[in-house]
């Protein structure tokens, strides 16, 4: 009996995995998107990216950094166009985590994506053993058609008037409720703080156009290189209209007021 007894603790000892071995990551904490996102500076949480004109956006999936960083191995991001069942989820990307000069807490989707459907995601993180965290919370985005043709003063690369006219299209006529204007001081393609935003009712007609004049452009826009885009915003009746929405590509442009 005694022998039996010997044999089963060392069975059971053999059979206790290592503590490294049953080292699983804490979940992922999700980058939430606030009410608003698109008129910050930082644009936080999910979002739209802008793409050139004849692209899709791509969608952008952000998380914290993980305090447990230096076990990871890397994270990896699901998607799906169903919310219901993690079995219709699929790894849709990776991203390498606590590699010198690479950010690990973001990733941009540009998978076969679609305007009009909505996309969920969560994220996981791997250890370095191979163990899989639980998945964070789910986030969600939908794409709308986004606008195109912007043109400022008529394809003025130079405003040195007191005027600024902005015009964009939405190619299919279906217009959003509202838009945003965002204007951009382009100091470097790593620099580029937020200048102007402001949030612009639809008129429900293409092309849209949009007025900026007065004396106060020139301290508000001191001479510079900028760059804009409109984004588009969900509809008002959807309660997730943060949630959805498209960016144009970027539109560089020049002020030298004539004093």
């Amino acid at each position: 009996m005694y022998w039996i007894i010997i044999f089963i603790i060392l069975l059971t000892a053999c059979q206790q995995p290592t503590g490294e071995q049953v080292f699983q990551p804490d979940p992922v904490r999700m980058v939430l998107r606030p009410a608003g996102a698109d008129t910050l500076a930082g644009e936080p949480g999910i979002d739209a990216v802008p793409t050139p004109e004849n692209e899709p956006n791509k969608i952008q999936i952000q998380w914290y950094r993980h305090h447990q960083i230096n076990n990871l191995d890397r994270f990896l991001v699901y998607r799906s166009a169903d919310p219901q069942g993690i079995k219709n989820y699929r790894v849709v990307g990776e991203v390498p985590a606590n590699v010198s000069g690479k950010v690990d807490s973001v990733y941009y989707d540009t998978q076969d994506l679609s305007n009009n459907v909505r996309y969920y995601y969560y994220v996981t993180a791997v250890g370095h053993t191979g163990k899989e965290s639980l998945p964070s919370d789910t986030v969600s985005y939908r794409l709308l058609e986004k606008a195109v043709k912007l043109s400022l003063n008529g394809n003025a690369s130079v405003v040195s008037e007191p005027v600024m006219e902005f015009e964009w299209w939405i190619q299919s006529g279906n217009t959003p409720d509202q838009y945003i204007l965002r204007i951009e001081r382009f100091v470097s393609a790593d620099f580029h703080p937020l200048a102007f935003v402001r949030m612009i009712r639809s008129n429900y007609q293409t092309p849209q156009t949009f007025r900026l004049e007065g004396n106060e452009l020139k301290s508000l826009f001191p001479n510079g290189d900028y760059r804009w885009r409109i984004d588009c915003v969900g509809r008002e009746d959807v309660v997730n209209q943060y949630f959805e929405g498209s960016e144009s590509n970027w539109q560089l442009f020049k002020i030298r007021w004539n004093d």
